[in-house]
């Protein structure tokens, strides 16, 4: 959980002041910082939002003065530790810890565990997650879709099991919907056995996976990671087996309207297991001697299969020529999953790989050693090109470029924006030989618009310059507004 403190406790204080947020916008912002784990991460993110914030050390009595809610620094032996405090009297002390946990204790108790470091915060008109309303419409879009699909096939499976039809007498509606209960606990299951192939540190897989104790002989990684959960030299996971087997038999269930025959050939199928049952019990006890839970939840979920359809004797009528539908379903996930998962797994390394570039691109000393090995211009600037000053800036840059380079054009409403947040002085130099050409006049007139002395006009010719999808390559007349 310390890897993700920074990111829970910064989602948490959003939601605590009512900044609407996404989880994936934080995550990509901290875990791309050169210290993600630290204090600077948070109000490095905070920034981007346009959070006003402010880490002080004071002592208790201090302490409840202070606005809430905010971040509080609390002691701990390995990375450093962050909980929310949102709440302060003059006995108790409320927060949420990094399992999100409210907590309430003793001033005295607090005052143990505590750091004396803090972090306020405070939001302005213009505290805000960049693009925030389009990224809440796609997700209400898709969240829609998702719904309307779950809603279609809810009536799809409601008609199917109320107008099934089959030459064996029916079975009852008790039993039959039973037996697809547990097919689609068995697929969920499988799932999740998928996600783990991909993703097995996952922190939520983690804790459901692990035992909670040294001594504990549960332990996913152990049984599925091992050479007896894989078939054919490791090309067949137990695992893709495992939803193949649910999902070939929960959708030809759907196909066939729940009828008798369907169920009695399903059947057949539920007993061929028993032996990979036995198998897997067999190799987790007395073998790899540790459990997993979700090979015990798809044991469970097999036994009960097969103990039902013993026992309402659903597997007496059978049609092998039925089967060649049920062996297609079968073969399409395994094919679909060899096909699906490099994609699943490049995506994942590429994120990796850009949150290290972010990284030692945030990084501060590797920007300094850069400018150590560039060059350093050694003539006089001032009075050159377009300026574009604020008076709270600290830092001058120059841009030299060409009106017509892309970068130079992507480039833009980033440097505009550091000048309007106060970070940086803009001076803008354009790399025209002469005004005779096509680069020359666009710059020459350019010129003439700052020479008039209105910022503004200057800003909005600079940004209807360069964000134009294609830069105007003939001569404009200086009165052009």
């Amino acid at each position: 959980m310390e890897t993700n403190n920074t990111i829970h406790v910064t989602k948490k204080l959003l939601f605590l002041i009512g900044l609407k947020f996404t989880t994936k916008y934080i995550k990509d912002n901290i875990l791309s910082h050169p210290e993600h784990n630290s204090l600077l991460s948070i109000t490095d993110t905070l920034d981007k939002y346009k959070i006003e914030n402010l880490a002080v050390n004071i002592n208790i009595d201090k302490l409840i003065e202070m606005p809430l809610p905010c971040i509080i620094q609390v002691k701990n032996n390995k990375a450093p530790l962050f909980f929310v405090l949102n709440n302060i009297t003059e006995d108790t002390v409320s927060f949420y810890n990094d399992k999100n946990e409210s907590i309430t204790i003793s001033k005295n108790e607090f005052v143990k565990i505590w750091t004396g470091v803090c972090l306020l915060v405070e939001t302005t008109t213009d505290s805000i997650e960049p693009d925030i309303e389009k990224k809440l419409s796609d997700k209400r879009f898709i969240n829609l879709i998702t719904i309307s699909v779950c809603f279609l096939l809810v009536l799809w499976v409601i008609y199917n099991f109320t107008n099934s039809e089959s030459v064996l007498s029916v079975p009852s509606i008790i039993t039959t919907t039973i037996y697809a209960v547990l097919k689609t606990l068995g697929l969920i299951v499988g799932l999740f056995l998928l996600w783990f192939e991909i993703d097995q540190y996952n922190p939520t897989l983690q804790s459901f996976c692990s035992g909670g104790s040294a001594g504990s002989k549960v332990n996913c990684n152990a049984v599925l990671g091992s050479k007896y959960a894989k078939l054919f030299n490791g090309s067949l996971s137990l695992s893709l087996l495992v939803f193949s087997y649910f999902f070939s038999t929960l959708i030809y269930l759907l196909i066939n309207k729940f009828s008798a025959n369907s169920i009695s050939i399903l059947s057949l199928f539920s007993f061929a297991s028993l032996p990979l049952i036995i198998v897997s019990i067999y190799y987790q006890a007395f073998v790899i001697k540790q459990w997993c839970k979700f090979c015990i939840i798809i044991q469970v979920v097999m036994i009960t299969e097969i103990a039902l359809v013993f026992y309402t004797e659903l597997y007496k009528t059978f049609n092998v020529f039925e089967t060649f539908l049920l062996g297609f379903l079968f073969l399409i996930p395994i094919l679909g999953w060899k096909l699906l998962r490099p994609l699943l797994e490049n995506q994942k390394e590429t994120n990796l790989h850009k949150r290290g570039l972010k990284k030692i691109k945030n990084n501060p000393d590797v920007l300094e050693g850069l400018l150590v090995k560039s060059r350093k211009i050694e003539t006089n600037t001032e009075g050159l090109g377009i300026t574009l000053n604020n008076e709270t800036a600290k830092y001058n840059v120059i841009k030299v470029c060409n009106p017509y380079c892309g970068p130079c054009a992507k480039a833009h409403p980033v440097l505009e924006d550091l000048v309007k947040n106060g970070k940086i002085n803009l001076q803008i130099l354009f790399t025209a030989k002469s005004s005779d050409d096509h680069t020359g006049k666009s710059v020459s007139h350019l010129l003439a618009i700052d020479s008039k002395g209105d910022k503004n006009t200057t800003q909005k010719a600079l940004d209807d310059w360069y964000h134009a999808e294609k830069r105007i390559m003939e001569y404009l007349p200086i009165n052009t507004p």
